[in-house]
């Protein structure tokens, strides 16, 4: 696969006679808590305090999903398709939700959320993924330019 694509982001390195990944930045997950949840007591939360929580996620969020499966499968987890639909119900709700320090940057699903919840940072180790570039070790001169401005920017939002 890497013999026709440049470049593959993966929440994994791979290293091999080939192959080589460089870190970028990683990925942390929140829980945004309205304002009356007890939860709030609490500067950081685990996906275990979540237990038996109804939480509203966008829908194709990729491991993620597993992620929520895994770590509080005592939870509903509404997912939805539509970010207008999302961020309506959102807005009318005291649903709590899901972010990530990058939720921001999709214009899609990151805009018009409510600003009257409490983000609270989750500690669970897999709330936090790394990513990876990985590629080819003969297009490593080409790439790295590139692989430097993502980190750069990623680490703007690595310290949110």
């Amino acid at each position: 696969m890497l013999s026709t694509l440049p470049s593959l982001l993966l929440n994994f390195p791979i290293e091999d006679r080939d192959i080589t990944s460089t870190y970028l930045g990683t990925e942390s997950m929140s829980v945004n808590l309205p304002t009356e949840c007890k939860l709030n007591e609490n500067s950081e939360l685990s996906f275990r305090m979540l237990k038996g929580k109804t939480i509203l996620s966008p829908a194709n969020i990729g491991f993620w999903t597993q992620i929520y499966h895994d770590e509080i499968p005592d939870s509903k987890i509404i997912f939805q398709d539509e970010s207008t639909d999302y961020s309506e119900i959102l807005q009318y709700s005291v649903l709590p939700f899901f972010t990530t320090n990058l939720t921001s940057l999709d214009s899609q699903w990151g805009n018009n959320l409510p600003n009257n919840r409490s983000v609270r940072p989750l500690s669970d180790e897999v709330a936090h993924q790394k990513f990876y570039a990985c590629y080819l070790k003969q297009n490593q001169t080409r790439l790295m330019p590139l692989i430097e401005k993502l980190q750069d920017q990623w680490s703007k939002y690595d310290q949110m």
